[in-house]
């Protein structure tokens, strides 16, 4: 099988809810798309103010999301960010989460007793983790909304059937003047087969834009950068 040649691109979107107060939503696709990674995600390392410190958001500390979040040492670096107040994962798969806890004492993560709604829940130093169905989520279940998403590799990771399900569930989210930081996969050489199967599956840029730009939430979309990794 040939292999498949990926592109990376960031794009930034100026989103709208029904408040009529605007969110601010960025798109990132870098060049790596792997699950797990042992350092900090070079995309997030590279555009964390846009997140961390955007002009649309109006609060002084800042509730990010992490979806689908595996182990993901991304978590705690966000959470040692000052502006940061808490970090909130989630991922179906209690292994990886355990793993987290394991890798990150300083965190001091700890079982939580009683559950958020269905989720299995963990706790420490500005972090909560969620066990559960992602597309079960609502902010109940997370204690409040967003003003910050980071989307290392979630909307990479899910079916293609599932990708209108999984963004209403972001959208319900996130607070006006909310942000969110996207790393996708775009692959644009190899046979049919490859390029099709996943995960991670391709989701290039003319599909994030049908996704996103059709939601009331959403004013715009912008691309800021792509990367060949090929090159």
């Amino acid at each position: 099988e040939q292999a498949s040649k990926s592109r990376g691109y960031k794009a930034k979107m100026i989103a709208k809810n029904l408040t009529e107060q605007q969110h601010t939503v960025i798109l990132v696709a870098a060049d790596r798309i792997g699950w797990h990674q042992e350092d900090v995600h070079d995309t997030l390392i590279k555009y964390e103010n846009r997140i961390i410190l955007s002009d649309t958001c109006v609060a002084e500390k800042l509730r990010v999301l992490v979806p689908l979040c595996g182990k993901t040492v991304d978590m705690a670096y966000l959470a040692s960010k000052d502006k940061v107040e808490k970090v909130v994962g989630v991922d179906g798969i209690r292994k990886a989460l355990e793993e987290f806890v394991a890798e990150q004492p300083g965190l001091n993560i700890a079982s939580v007793d009683e559950t958020s709604g269905s989720y299995e829940q963990f706790s420490g130093d500005k972090i909560s983790l969620l066990k559960g169905d992602f597309f079960a989520l609502d902010d109940r279940a997370t204690g409040g909304k967003f003003d910050a998403v980071w989307d290392r590799a979630s909307i990479v990771a899910i079916s293609p059937a599932m990708r209108e399900n999984y963004v209403q569930i972001i959208g319900g989210l996130v607070k006006p003047g909310a942000t969110l930081l996207v790393s996708t996969l775009d692959k644009r050489s190899g046979t049919p087969e490859g390029m099709a199967k996943g995960p991670p599956f391709s989701v290039p840029e003319n599909e994030l834009r049908r996704l996103y730009e059709s939601q009331e939430w959403v004013e715009s979309v912008t691309k800021l950068e792509e990367i060949d990794q090929f090159e």
